[in-house]
């Protein structure tokens, strides 16, 4: 009967310590959970405008255009330093005025833009080169943007970021191109903007 009633007693005690632990890794996960959350809210809000192709980037699908837009987006988000806008609705929002939008010389229509969106700032750019096979059978990406800081209008930042593909291409395709070319640039681009001070 002794032995009967320990191993009761044991049986009570490793379920406790058994539940304990996992409730200490369910709140860990937990506290990871709301710490991504509290970074994302903290972070810089920001709208990704779709990029206007260029006159060396005609060879740049709609739906090349589309991925860009949205890798940018996934790799700021990634960075916890940016809390990004939804690209289909800032896509819906900015189909009518794309072209001012990215243009050069004002910063007008993204601020109107970045305002209609709630956001602090508008990310624009043009895609200036899109050369998927070049004569050296590499692809090249040329890509211009810019940082609007919508309650001003001024720039916070401007550059352009040039990716020559990470090997040959074997294909003209855009999967390809979007791999060995755009990826890369927009890492670079990516780690540019996160390092900014806001």
């Amino acid at each position: 009967m002794k032995s009967l009633f320990t191993a009761v007693i044991l049986g009570i005690a490793f379920a406790g310590v058994s539940l304990a632990h996992t409730s200490s890794v369910k709140n860990i996960g937990e506290e990871k959970t709301i710490e991504r959350q509290a970074a994302r809210a903290a972070g810089v809000k920001v709208a990704v405008v779709e990029f206007s192709p260029g006159p060396n980037a005609s060879g740049m699908i709609p739906e090349a255009k589309r991925q860009l837009q949205a890798s940018l987006a996934f790799a700021l988000v990634k960075s916890n330093r940016f809390d990004v806008v939804d690209v289909r609705r800032t896509r819906d929002a900015s189909q009518g005025d794309l072209a001012a939008i990215n243009g050069g010389s004002s910063t007008s229509a993204a601020v109107k833009l970045g305002k209609q969106l709630g956001v602090s700032y508008v990310l624009t750019g043009t895609v200036v080169e899109y050369t998927p096979k070049g004569a050296d059978d590499f692809g090249r990406v040329i890509l211009k943007t810019r940082l609007i800081e919508v309650a001003t209008g001024k720039i916070k930042y401007a550059g352009e970021t040039t990716q020559t593909s990470t090997s040959a291409m074997r294909t003209n395709g855009a999967a390809e191109m979007q791999t060995k070319a755009v990826k890369p640039a927009l890492e670079k681009l990516t780690e540019t903007l996160a390092g900014l001070t806001f």
